[in-house]
């Protein structure tokens, strides 16, 4: 078992070598240490990672970083008892790494669909350092076809750890589903550029008669179905709108790794989805 300063000069490294800071980074690995937890808890099969841990994870660290952890649960009631049981066990296991997780609290989501979703928030406690983290747990999700067991790389040893999580085609249609919904109201410009990466990096693995699949299931699911009729005109809108253009530069500042890519970029790419899945 590697010291809390050994960790903490390699999430140093890794962060000035990938122009991160140093604090996405131990995020990161705190929560690879959930996840570890996670696979071996009698909860593994039930808990279905997706968002921006798992694009993260996809993509690279050197690409994508996240603050959050977000998962839909399949087979488990979900109440605000039965989670604070389940995290707080799952939180408990020993793997022999020396951090403790330290459950926190429990508050409901509230969003449209009829579901109870709920925000865990606890703290990874590790030598000296005391890091606030947060889990957001939901169900009812649109998974299309399925969950998939997805091998999830290590960051500082060789293998993996293994989780259920959401198919490509699920990821992209979420995020499809929820540019076109928000129109030129967004200011989620991760979502543009996840898309853009995704589909640059797993083209060719992308299966597009699922993906056409998931994206109705999910518009479906958010009552949206309306908006993904008028997507040509929406981002036409989008294209054109000063205020996105600027909130697009603000996020290349904030966020180095994206680079050189124009939001025209992410928007030709979108277009080239929806021409392939004939919509």
């Amino acid at each position: 078992m590697r010291s809390s300063e050994q960790i903490k000069g390699k999430i140093k490294h890794l962060a000035k070598t990938k122009d991160l800071k140093p604090q996405e980074v131990f995020q990161m690995y705190f929560f690879e240490r959930v996840l570890e937890r996670l696979e071996k808890s009698s909860y593994r099969h039930s808990f279905i990672i997706k968002g921006g841990l798992l694009i993260s994870s996809l993509i690279g660290i050197d690409n994508r970083t996240t603050m959050d952890m977000d998962a839909t649960v399949k087979g488990i009631a979900l109440t605000e008892e039965n989670i604070t049981k389940i995290v707080k066990e799952i939180l408990a296991i020993d793997v022999q790494d020396g951090i403790d997780f330290v459950f926190e609290g429990i508050r409901e989501i509230r969003e449209s669909g009829g579901y109870e979703n709920y925000c865990v928030s606890y703290s990874a406690r590790y030598g000296r350092i005391n890091n606030p983290m947060k889990m957001d747990i939901t169900t009812g999700d649109a998974i299309t076809p399925r969950e998939m067991i997805y091998e999830y790389p290590l960051m500082f040893d060789e293998g993996h750890i293994e989780v259920m999580a959401y198919p490509l085609e699920t990821i992209l249609a979420e995020k499809i589903e929820t540019i076109i919904r928000r129109n030129i109201a967004t200011t989620r410009m991760r979502d543009f550029y996840d898309v853009y990466l995704l589909y640059k990096l797993y083209e060719d693995k992308i299966n597009f008669e699922s993906l056409a699949k998931a994206i109705e299931n999910t518009s479906r699911k958010r009552e949206s179905l309306d908006d993904l009729a008028d997507y040509k005109e929406i981002l036409e809108d989008i294209a054109s709108d000063d205020y996105l253009k600027q909130h697009w530069q603000n996020y290349l500042q904030d966020n180095p790794y994206v680079g050189e890519i124009k939001l025209e970029d992410t928007l030709d790419v979108l277009t080239e989805i929806f021409q392939k899945i004939s919509m």
